[in-house]
């Protein structure tokens, strides 16, 4: 392939991958920083502070629903940086609710961003984006269910530590 040619596929691609993603961002910040400056932002805290003030629902409401719900809108890292500040708001470690946003995230990223993860892997490859988006439905279960596996094996060995003779 010719140099030329080689370059200008990489500057192609990288605004074609850029466009869509800094113009997400940009629209998010923005809405964003409307709902801060406008007292929006305050409104939604006390509206969740309000339905429970148990700090591990908060996170479920927060991080995970919360978190989807702008991981479909905007994408990109903006849902984790907006729920981390919302949760530091609500009274969690900064880097508490930074590491748990992350965790929570790991699912929506695949639909993110209107669906620019499965719209471009789609046009990448020439498979129906549909096709795409349904195995990807069908493969994001998996995990969870390794990590459910995984966590009730750490309570199982817990309280058969716990149980043991001599302990109390």
């Amino acid at each position: 392939m010719p140099v030329n040619r080689a370059l200008a596929s990489v500057v192609y691609g990288f605004f074609y991958g850029l466009w869509p993603i800094a113009w997400i961002i940009i629209a998010a910040v923005f809405v964003y920083k409307i709902s801060v400056k406008t007292g929006q932002f305050d409104i939604i805290r006390s509206s969740i502070l309000s339905i429970t003030p148990d700090q591990r629902l908060q996170m479920l409401i927060v991080g995970f629903s919360f978190g989807a719900f702008l991981e479909g809108a905007a994408g990109f890292g903006a849902p984790v940086a907006i729920t981390a500040a919302l949760l530091v708001g609500l009274g969690f470690n900064p880097l508490y609710a930074a590491g748990l946003c992350l965790i929570v995230n790991t699912a929506p990223v695949a639909f993110g961003a209107m669906g620019i993860p499965i719209l471009v892997a789609g046009q990448v490859t020439g498979i129906d984006s549909f096709a795409i988006g349904q195995m990807v439905g069908r493969q994001l279960p998996f995990p969870d269910h390794y990590r459910a596996v995984l966590d009730s094996w750490r309570l199982w060995t817990a309280g058969a530590a716990l149980k043991r003779p001599g302990r109390r």
